[in-house]
């Protein structure tokens, strides 16, 4: 790094941009960050129609239309919950009456133990009028096996489900796993189908409805908000300026991101006179000022190098990045997607994996696959699906699913993610080609 580089940097007008937009809000979740316990008194919060977010019961309803989505091979007490409250059916009931309990206990017996252990489950709906319970495992951290889930299931039907005050309620049981999105098909397969799967994308759509009351001035809902968006890749306006001031800083100005990492491992406590000297000393300083831009930068300069490198080899590709993701489509994939439709109906996916070392991000390939935004005049939706199988075998599981992430592989450096996501988008181009050769498509104008 020189001279002209950093001064560059400093007198960027998207730098001056970028400082105001990364200023911590007055959103408490921001400075903090929640235990297992906390995220489950903020699910209950959230889940609970009478609480002061001001949504009623519309989060329940985002949490059951996001199970039933998860539930088209679901068997036992799913199976027969979900065939019930079916989305249009979830719509239009009331659930005014469910409330939100961490009170239940069950005593489960382990593998190799003489003795039951009792546990406790993280959170129960519980809907009187309606006659419903629905067992929520949060998932933080701890490994969960299919054989560990069917032995909560079992101990709560026989524990509780045969109390007569729940003799004619139905029983849902839901995994909520904020890891979920890392899963490859194979280990969701392996936890089975006692249970629907779910991570806290469904979150989203619960952010966006409190976001528009928070425009009208109803501040109860901002709390629901940051936590809907702490948990998910869904970004407000603000925030996807931000991501794309950090992309474009950080492509810009390689080398002095380059430096920002490097000053990772510094310490304040470990400064002295000649730390702050020359160019070092005022980029460390600048550091020190506007930690959280910095960290922004520094995480921002994978993709954005990966972004470039994309449009090298894809040139006409088009692309849509965040901080820590880049999503793409080659143009004849993106014909397949409905005009105007803000997501394409199938794209590749770079998704950087948490709780890594900068200096050495690893990443996630995926394929998106969106249900409801496939145009019909490139061809039915099913019939697209299963001509895709030989490319993604991961289509032939979850069908009914609104959106499915398919995990292609994971812990790539990022030379092997490239590698593999360029070629990905050559092979699902190829299988199109071959379709639409053997099956001509035309576009109805």
């Amino acid at each position: 790094m020189n001279n002209d580089d950093l001064y560059s940097f400093f007198s960027d007008p998207e730098l001056i941009e970028l400082i105001e937009q990364a200023k911590i809000s007055d959103d408490i979740l921001d400075v903090i960050t929640l235990n297992e316990n906390q995220h489950s008194d903020m699910l209950a919060w959230c889940l609970t129609p009478g609480e002061g977010h001001g949504q009623g019961d519309s989060v329940i309803k985002d949490f059951l239309e996001a199970a039933y989505q998860k539930s088209d091979a679901a068997i036992y007490d799913n199976k027969k919950f979900f065939r019930k409250w079916t989305p249009g059916r979830i719509r239009v009931s009331s659930f005014g009456s469910a409330f939100v309990t961490r009170e239940f206990v069950v005593s489960v017996k382990e593998p190799g133990q003489e003795e039951k252990r009792t546990g406790r489950l993280d959170l129960f709906i519980v809907d009187p009028q309606n006659k419903l319970l629905i067992a929520i495992e949060n998932k933080v951290g701890a490994r969960l096996t299919e054989e560990q889930l069917a032995r909560y299931q079992g101990a709560i039907n026989k524990e509780i489900g045969s109390r007569p005050i729940f003799k004619d309620y139905e029983f849902a049981y839901v995994v909520l796993d904020r890891e979920l999105d890392w899963y490859t098909d194979d280990k969701l397969n392996a936890l089975g189908k006692r249970w629907a799967l779910l991570d806290y994308s469904w979150l989203e759509a619960s952010a966006r409805r409190a976001r528009l009351q928070v425009t009208r001035n109803n501040q109860a809902a901002q709390l629901l908000v940051a936590y809907c968006q702490k948990q998910t890749s869904w970004e407000s306006s603000s925030e996807a300026r931000l991501s794309e001031l950090a992309g474009e800083i950080a492509s810009k100005h390689p080398q002095v991101i380059a430096a920002l990492s490097a000053l990772r491992g510094q310490s304040i406590a470990q400064w002295t006179p000649k730390t702050l000297e020359g160019l070092s000393g005022e980029l460390a300083l600048f550091r020190a000022q506007h930690l959280r831009l910095c960290m922004l930068l520094t995480r921002s300069q994978g993709i954005a190098s990966l972004q470039r490198k994309i449009r090298k080899a894809l040139p006409l590709s088009d692309m849509v990045n965040g901080r820590t993701w880049l999503e793409f489509a080659t143009p004849d994939i993106a014909e397949l997607t409905i005009d105007d439709e803000s997501s394409w109906a199938l794209s590749v996916n770079i998704r950087r994996q948490p709780n890594n070392d900068d200096n050495k991000p690893r990443y996630t390939l995926r394929a998106m696959w969106r249900r409801a935004s496939f145009d019909d005049a490139h061809g039915n939706e099913t019939d697209l699906r299963r001509h895709f199988e030989a490319v993604l075998p991961g289509l032939k599981h979850f069908s009914s699913a609104t959106e499915r992430r398919m995990v292609i592989a994971q812990s790539l450096d990022a030379d092997a993610v490239l590698q593999r996501a360029v070629k990905l988008a050559q092979q699902l181009s190829a299988s199109l080609l071959n379709l639409s050769m053997a099956t001509p498509m035309r576009k109805i104008s």
